[in-house]
C-alpha cells in the first residue's frame, strides 16, 4: 500500500502550544547573539562607532548578553528539534507509517535551505548543521530513555574531548577546512590568509565589501571556515547531544505529561541555574579578560559544557513553570514559534541589508544597547507580521514550501 499520499501535517488541535511559544523565545535570543556578529560590533572598535551610539551602558549589556544569552538559545532550539522529532514519530507510529523515509525526507530538504542560507547569505547558518545532524539523529530513535540520556550527556561533554585530540594530541583535524578555504581564496584572488586567523582588519573588509559578486566569492570560502570552526570546537557533538536529551523530552511530553509536572520542572529551573549561571559568568570572565590562549581556552570549552547547557534547561523549565501561569503576554511569542523558520531566514536578510556593504553599509556603527534596541524593534515587527500573516494563513511561507516538498503534495495555504 502507498503511505506516502497519507502522509499530513500535524494538525493545530494536536500542536502543543507552550513549544510555540518557547520556540519564538529562542528565536527572539538567537537573534540577539547573532545581531552583535552582523552587526560587526566585535570587528571594529569603539572609535568606529557613531559617537552618539557609545553608551556608558555598553560594556554591562555586552556583559549581560554574552552571559545570558550565548549558545543558551541555540540549545533550547536544539532541545525542541529533539522534541519537534518525538512527536513526529509518535504522529507516524500512529499512524502506522514509517518514521525514517520521511524524517530523512524532511531533513533533505531542511538541508538544501540550509546550504543555500550558508553558501549564498550568511556564514552563521545553524539549519544545515540541524539538518545533516537530523540524518544521524534517526538512529537513535528507538533507544530506551536510558540510553538516550547517557549518550546525550557523553556527547555533550565530548568536546573536552575534542580539545585534547586537537591540542594535546596535535591531530588539528579542523585545519584541513582552513587549508581548503586558503586554496580556494587565493585561486580567486583573495589572499585570505590574516582573514582565515580571523584578523579583525579582513574581516572588517568582507562585512563592508560592496559588491555582491564578492560577496558570494567570499560566502563560498565562509563555508569552509564555518565548519571548520564547528568541529574545531565540537559543536556537532554538543548538539545532537542535546538533540537526544530532546528526544527524551519530548517522549516524557507525550507519554508523561512532562510539562504539568511541576515538581520536575522546578527541580529542572532551580538546578540548572544554580549550576549554568555561576559559570557561565566564569565563562565570560575568561573570553573577556584572559589572554592565556591555551589554558584558558580549554577552561572555555569546559564552562560552556558544564554552564550552557545547563542552564538553558534552566531557562526551558522556568519558562513552562511561568505558561502555566496563564500569563498572556507569553502566547504573543507564538506566532513567531509558528513561523521560526521563516522568520530565523529574515532576520538574517533584515540584518544583511541594514549592515552590511551590499546593503546600506552601517556595520561597525553601533553600541551594544543601541543594537540591542534595534533587535527589540525588529523582533516585534516580526511578532506583528508573524501574527497577521497567520491570522489568513496556515503555515509561514517558507514552513509551507518545506511541508510541501517533504508531504510531496500539495497543501493548502489559506485558512
Amino acid at each position: 500500500m502507498d503511505t506516502k499520499a497519507k502522509l499530513h501535517p500535524i494538525k493545530k488541535e494536536d500542536r502543543i502550544d507552550f513549544l510555540d511559544v518557547l520556540r519564538g523565545i529562542a528565536i527572539l535570543f538567537i537573534y540577539a547573539a547573532n545581531i552583535v556578529y552582523f552587526s560587526g560590533y566585535f570587528f571594529f572598535p569603539p572609535e568606529a562607532h557613531f559617537p552618539a551610539t557609545n553608551l556608558v551602558t555598553d560594556p554591562y549589556v555586552d556583559f549581560i548578553s554574552f552571559t545570558l544569552i550565548d549558545g543558551k538559545f541555540y540549545s533550547i532550539f536544539s532541545l525542541l528539534f529533539g522534541i519537534g522529532c518525538a512527536i513526529q514519530f509518535q504522529n507516524l507510529k500512529a499512524h502506522g507509517k514509517e518514521f525514517a523515509p520521511f524524517f530523512r525526507r524532511r531533513m533533505f530538504w531542511l538541508l538544501v535551505f540550509g546550504l543555500i542560507h550558508l553558501v549564498f547569505i550568511w556564514l552563521g547558518d545553524i539549519l544545515t548543521l540541524y539538518a545533516l545532524l537530523g540524518f544521524v539523529l534517526v538512529w537513535f530513535i528507538n533507544l530506551s530513555n536510558k540510553k538516550l540520556i547517557t549518550w546525550g550527556v557523553l556527547l555533550i561533554l565530548f568536546p573536552l574531548v575534542n580539545w585534547f585530540i586537537i591540542h594535546i594530541a596535535n591531530i588539528n583535524y579542523p585545519d584541513i577546512l582552513f587549508k581548503l578555504n586558503t586554496q580556494y581564496s587565493e585561486a580567486l584572488g583573495f589572499h585570505m590568509e590574516e582573514w582565515q586567523a580571523l584578523k579583525i582588519f579582513d574581516f572588517q573588509a568582507y562585512l563592508k565589501n560592496k559588491s555582491i559578486i564578492e560577496f558570494f566569492k567570499m560566502n563560498i570560502g565562509n563555508t569552509l571556515i564555518r565548519y571548520g570552526e564547528i568541529l574545531n570546537e565540537g559543536r556537532i557533538f554538543k548538539v545532537l547531544g542535546i538533540f537526544l536529551i530532546g528526544l527524551w523530552t519530548g517522549r516524557k511530553i507525550l507519554i508523561e505529561d512532562l510539562l504539568n509536572n511541576t515538581s520536575f520542572l522546578k527541580k529542572v529551573a532551580i538546578w540548572g541555574i544554580c549550576i549554568g549561571l555561576p559559570v557561565s559568568i566564569f565563562r565570560t570572565y575568561i573570553v573577556f579578560f584572559s589572554n592565556q590562549e591555551s589554558l584558558w581556552d580549554f577552561l572555555n570549552t569546559l564552562a560552556y559544557a558544564f554552564g550552557t547547557v545547563p542552564l538553558a534547561m534552566g531557562y526551558a523549565a522556568s519558562l513552562a513553570l511561568l505558561y502555566k501561569q496563564d500569563l498572556k503576554f507569553l502566547q504573543r511569542f507564538a506566532p513567531i514559534g509558528k513561523t521560526a523558520l521563516s522568520n530565523y531566514i529574515f532576520q538574517t536578510l533584515i540584518s544583511i541589508t541594514i549592515f552590511y556593504g551590499i546593503g546600506f553599509n552601517l556595520v561597525g556603527k553601533f553600541g551594544m544597547t543601541i543594537i540591542m534596541i534595534i533587535t527589540i524593534v525588529i523582533f516585534i515587527l516580526q511578532m506583528i507580521m508573524s501574527t497577521r500573516w497567520l491570522k489568513h494563513y496556515r503555515f509561514g511561507p517558507l514552513e509551507w514550501i518545506w511541508r510541501q516538498l517533504t508531504y510531496q503534495k500539495r497543501i493548502k495555504l489559506k485558512k
